[in-house]
């Protein structure tokens, strides 16, 4: 993980992660039980604009490492 990456999961944000080729999102243990129940199991279309939105967070964090 990068310090960028850390530092958001420290601060309880989520972070985009790939593992074996599998995009993940990363969050704190105490966090996760804070997150509010969905009415339902998520759709594809939801799932791809959150990895898209957290894709784009990376990107950004990335661009001012450099």
């Amino acid at each position: 993980m990068t310090v960028e990456q850390l530092q958001s999961v420290e601060n309880g944000e989520p972070v985009t992660v790939t593992l074996a080729d599998m995009e993940c999102v990363l969050v704190r243990r105490d966090v996760f039980p804070r997150l509010e129940p969905d009415t339902g199991p998520w759709t594809i279309e939801e799932m791809n604009l959150l990895a898209d939105e957290a894709e784009e967070m990376i990107s950004q964090e990335e661009s001012h490492e450099h």
